[in-house]
């Protein structure tokens, strides 16, 4: 039976959708991921599963444990899961990283949406509602961006600097708890069907002799499943680099060196700038997401 959402679902939402879960349950042995429901399946392929549209598009806790699960259905009362299984590895562990869930509001009613970020809010979890953005996708046929030489595909060698360039791209040095994004980028590292990981070092060094990295990509294809399609999980440039020209070099390398059975490129961004960089590479404005951020105080 055709699931009754699967005619109305935008091909844009449901295949970035897709690519994100895919994403996820790939590391998620190993960056203590929990996953409540399954996301959205794209729409163009019979063989993935049906019947995937939830109250909660997508709720995602991090912290570092040890966990991953499905239910078919988050339960009415996921808010108070929620707490108690931050509170059972409070207790286990020190310095656990508060659970963050994502409730997707793009597609679904806006009364049964306040339902849910209510019971978030009750729990004791601060929701920051109203959270859009931009979903960016890259026909390959149309372009595809050009090789460059000094960006290289890193190894486990590079893979401190890997993490010491990431953390400070977005502020986890401040906190010194590097130990979980270690783990997440040493397996996406050691997962090269699906994860290439391209860096960047604005002194023109390869990966054997550079002593920092200034700008990375991470790309994802789910090889088995979707061959058409990739997305550009994340990418960042070291603050005292930027606007220097660094990561539009390196996801153009990137996207020059994606499979040829590549056909779609999805990625999300919510900065003006970046938007403007993705559009000048070949990336088109697919549509928007909004969702609600709570976060356990």
């Amino acid at each position: 039976m055709v699931h009754r959402y699967r005619s109305t679902l935008p091909k844009w939402y449901a295949e970035s959708k897709f690519l994100q879960s895919e994403a996820q349950s790939t590391v998620s042995d190993s960056t203590e991921n929990y996953t409540f429901g399954h996301m959205f399946k794209t729409p163009t392929n019979s063989s993935y599963r049906d019947g995937n549209h939830l109250k909660i598009n997508f709720c995602h806790l991090e912290f570092p444990w040890d966990c991953s699960g499905v239910l078919s259905d988050p339960p009415r009362n996921i808010a108070q899961i929620a707490k108690q299984i931050y509170a059972t590895i409070s207790s286990e562990q020190d310095g656990a990283i508060a659970p963050r869930c994502l409730v997707d509001c793009t597609l679904k009613d806006k009364k049964s949406v306040d339902e849910v970020i209510d019971g978030f809010r009750q729990s004791g979890f601060k929701c920051e509602e109203n959270v859009v953005d931009q979903v960016m996708c890259l026909e390959t046929s149309k372009k595809r961006g050009q090789a460059d030489g000094g960006v290289w595909r890193v190894g486990a060698d590079s893979l401190g600097l890997l993490v010491e360039c990431n953390a400070r791209c977005f502020g986890y040095d401040e906190s010194g708890d590097t130990h979980w994004l270690g783990e997440k980028l040493e397996r996406q590292v050691r997962q090269p069907k699906h994860f290439a990981v391209y860096a960047l070092n604005q002194d023109g060094a390869d990966g054997s002799l550079s002593n920092s990295i200034d700008a990375f990509a991470v790309v994802f294809t789910p090889y088995e499943k979707a061959r058409d399609l990739a997305y550009v999980q994340v990418m960042g440039t070291r603050p005292d680099r930027r606007r220097r020209g660094l990561a539009t070099r390196v996801l153009s390398h990137a996207l020059a060196s994606l499979p040829p059975s590549v056909e779609r490129v999805y990625l999300e961004a919510f900065d003006q700038g970046a938007i403007a960089m993705y559009e000048r590479l070949g990336f088109h404005k697919a549509g928007t997401t909004t969702t609600a951020e709570c976060t356990l105080n």
